[in-house]
C-alpha cells in the first residue's frame, strides 16, 4: 500500500464528512418544517485490503446509507388519532348545532312556546266565555306553530348544509386520492428500485395521507417498488399507484334519505367510521334524522290529541257547515288501509252528532257508529260510509268533496249541529271540528276558521253556556301520559329528547378531549423519534467538521511525504 492508497483514504474522509456535514444541514434547515423526518447518514469503514498475508488494512471511509428515520407503526396510530379527533371535533360541532337550532337553554324554546299554549287554555277554562282569552289561544297557538315550523326549516337547512359538507369533503378526498397517486408515480420513479429513499417525497405523501385520516379512516400497505396502497378497512382505494376515487350516493329509504359512500371505480361500498367524513354519514343518518323524528313524533301527536280533544267538544257557536281539513286518496277505501292516505289512524268507536234547532232549542242525537274491526271489511267504515251514515241524519247533509275531503251542511239556517263522546277519533282524523292542521312540524297550522272566529273555539261540553270541560281537558293534556310517546306526555317527552342531546354532546366533548390528548401524545411520540433535534444536529456537525479537518490535514500530511519523495528522485 503506498501513499496514492493514502490519498484515496483521506479522499473518501473528506467526502464522507462533506455528505454527512449536508445531511446533517439539510435536517438543522428544515427543523420547523411540517411532516418533514429527519434523516440520518451512517458512516462504515470500507472494505479493509489485505497487504501481505493476513494483514489486512482499512481503505477509509463511506456513506452505507442516508436513512430516513420513521416509525411507520406509530405513523398509523397517528393517522388513526388524527381520524378520530377528526371525527370528534365535528361530531362536537354539529350536537352544538342542534342545541343551538332547539335553544333549550333560553326562554326561546318550545318547551317555553308549549307551556304558553297550555297555560292559555287554563286561562279559558277560568272564564270560557271571555273573548279576549279565547284569541289569546289563537296567538299563543300561532306561536307555537310557527316556532315549530321555523325549528323544522332549520333542520332541513342542517341537513342541507351536511350534504354540502359531505360533497366538499368527498370532492377533497378524491384530490387528496389523486395526490397520493402523483406522488406513487414519482417514488417508484425516482427511487427506481435501487433501495434508495425518496424522502422528500415520501414526506409529502406522508402529508397528503395525514390529511386524508382527517376525512376517513385508512391503512396503508407499501408494495416493493415503494408505491403505497391504501385501503378503508378492506377496500382499496389507491391500488398499484392509481387513484379509485370516492362517491357519495343519496337514495331514499322508508321515506328518509340515506347517504352512502362508494368506491367510484366500481361501486364497491365504503364503511367509514371515523374522521370527518365518517362523522356526517353517521350523524346525517343517526342523531340529525333522529332530532327531525322526535320533532315530528311530537307535532304529529300534539296535532292529533288536541284536536281529539276539540272536536268533540263545542265552542260559543254551534257550525252550520264544516269541511274537513284532511284530504282522502280513495273514499271508498277502509278507513284503516293505506290506500286511504290518512295521516292519523282511527279506531273501532262510535261519536255523537247533533242536530240543534236555534228557534227552538230542541236538539236530536244520533250515534255514529265507525266499525274498525277488521272482522268484516265489506262492513268497515270508510269516509263514503260516514258521509253517508251522516247524510241520513235529519237535518244535515253529509257528502265527499271531489279532492277527497268530509263535507257536511245544515239543510236550513235555523239548523246547527255540533259533535260530542267521539271514542275512535275519526272526527280528529278527518279533520272535522279541530283545532290544528297538518300532520308533522313542516304544515302545522291553526284551523282558519278559529283563527277568523275564536268563538267556534270548543272549549265546553254538554252544550251548557259557561261550560269549560273541553278547555280543561286540552289544559291537562300537558300531564297527561301518552301512548304513542311511551307513555309520557308531551313536555316529558320533549324534554327526554333534549336531556339525550344534552348528553350526546357532552359526551362528544369528552371524547374530543380524550381523542385530543391521544394525538398529541402521538405527535410528541412521532417528533421524539422522526423530528429534528437541534442540540443532536449541532453535536453531528461539529464531529463530521473534525472529521473534515482531521482528513484535510491528513491529506496535507501525505502530499508533504509526496513532495519529499520526489525531491529525492
Amino acid at each position: 500500500m503506498g501513499l496514492t492508497s493514502s490519498l484515496q483514504i483521506g479522499a473518501s474522509g473528506l467526502f464522507t464528512s462533506q455528505a454527512a456535514i449536508q445531511a446533517a444541514g439539510n435536517n438543522l434547515a428544515n427543523i420547523a418544517t411540517e411532516g418533514y423526518h429527519r434523516t440520518d447518514a451512517h458512516v462504515t469503514a470500507v472494505r479493509a485490503q489485505e497487504i501481505q498475508n493476513g494483514q489486512f488494512i482499512g481503505q477509509g471511509a463511506q456513506i452505507s446509507e442516508i436513512q430516513r428515520v420513521v416509525d411507520e407503526a406509530l405513523e398509523a396510530r397517528l393517522r388513526a388519532a388524527l381520524s378520530d379527533q377528526s371525527s370528534s371535533l365535528s361530531t362536537q360541532n354539529l350536537f352544538s348545532e342542534i342545541e343551538a337550532i332547539e335553544n333549550e337553554l333560553s326562554t326561546v324554546d318550545l318547551s317555553t312556546r308549549l307551556a304558553t299554549f297550555f297555560n292559555a287554555w287554563s286561562d279559558l277554562a277560568n272564564n270560557p266565555q271571555d273573548l279576549s282569552l279565547r284569541t289569546l289561544v289563537v296567538e299563543e297557538a300561532g306561536t307555537l306553530t310557527d316556532f315549530i315550523q321555523s325549528m323544522r326549516g332549520a333542520f332541513a337547512d342542517m341537513q342541507q348544509r351536511v350534504d354540502d359538507r359531505m360533497a366538499n369533503a368527498v370532492d377533497t378526498v378524491n384530490g387528496l386520492l389523486e395526490q397520493l397517486a402523483s406522488l406513487n408515480n414519482s417514488i417508484v420513479l425516482q427511487e427506481g428500485g435501487t433501495g434508495g429513499t425518496a424522502s422528500g417525497l415520501r414526506d409529502q405523501r406522508d402529508l397528503v395521507l395525514t390529511e386524508l385520516a382527517g376525512y376517513m379512516d385508512i391503512s396503508t400497505v407499501e408494495q416493493e417498488s415503494g408505491a403505497l396502497d391504501v385501503y378503508v378497512g378492506s377496500i382499496p382505494v389507491v391500488l398499484n399507484g392509481q387513484s379509485r376515487g370516492v362517491e357519495a350516493r343519496s337514495q331514499a329509504v322508508n321515506g328518509e334519505l340515506v347517504t352512502t359512500l362508494h368506491v367510484l371505480a366500481d361501486g364497491s361500498p365504503l364503511d367509514v367510521t371515523s374522521g370527518e367524513l365518517g362523522s356526517l354519514v353517521a350523524f346525517r343518518g343517526t342523531a340529525l334524522d333522529d332530532a327531525i323524528d322526535v320533532l315530528n313524533t311530537f307535532t304529529n301527536t300534539l296535532i292529533y290529541q288536541v284536536n281529539q280533544i276539540h272536536s268533540q267538544s263545542q265552542g260559543l257557536n254551534l257550525l252550520d257547515a264544516i269541511t274537513g281539513t284532511y284530504v282522502i286518496d280513495d273514499p271508498s277505501a277502509v278507513l284503516t288501509d293505506p290506500a286511504a292516505g290518512l295521516n292519523f289512524t282511527p279506531q273501532h268507536g262510535s261519536f255523537q252528532v247533533h242536530v240543534t234547532q236555534a228557534s227552538t232549542g230542541l236538539r236530536t242525537t244520533t250515534t255514529i257508529n265507525i266499525d274498525l274491526d277488521g272482522i268484516n271489511t265489506a262492513t268497515d267504515s270508510s269516509l263514503a260510509s260516514i258521509a253517508a251514515d251522516l247524510n241520513a241524519v235529519a237535518n244535515i247533509s253529509a257528502s265527499v268533496t271531489p279532492d277527497g275531503r268530509l263535507q257536511i251542511d245544515a239543510d236550513a239556517t235555523d239548523f246547527q249541529f255540533s259533535f260530542s263522546d267521539d271514542s275512535s277519533g275519526v272526527l280528529a282524523a278527518l279533520g272535522i271540528n279541530t283545532f290544528f292542521t297538518g300532520s308533522d312540524a313542516f304544515d302545522v297550522g291553526i284551523n282558519e276558521g278559529l283563527v277568523g272566529d275564536p268563538r267556534y273555539i270548543a272549549a265546553g261540553r254538554g252544550h251548557l253556556p259557561g261550560d269549560n270541560r273541553g278547555a280543561l281537558a286540552l289544559a291537562d293534556l300537558r300531564n297527561t301520559g301518552l301512548e304513542s310517546l311511551n307513555g309520557l306526555s308531551l313536555p316529558g317527552y320533549w324534554n327526554r329528547h333534549v336531556e339525550d342531546v344534552a348528553i350526546r354532546t357532552a359526551q362528544a366533548r369528552e371524547q374530543l378531549q380524550a381523542d385530543t390528548v391521544v394525538a398529541e401524545n402521538l405527535k410528541v411520540q412521532q417528533q421524539a423519534f422522526s423530528g429534528v433535534n437541534a442540540d443532536e444536529e449541532t453535536i453531528d456537525l461539529l464531529k463530521f467538521q473534525r472529521m473534515y479537518q482531521a482528513n484535510a490535514r491528513f491529506i496535507s500530511v501525505i502530499d508533504e511525504l509526496m513532495q519529499t519523495l520526489l525531491g529525492l528522485v
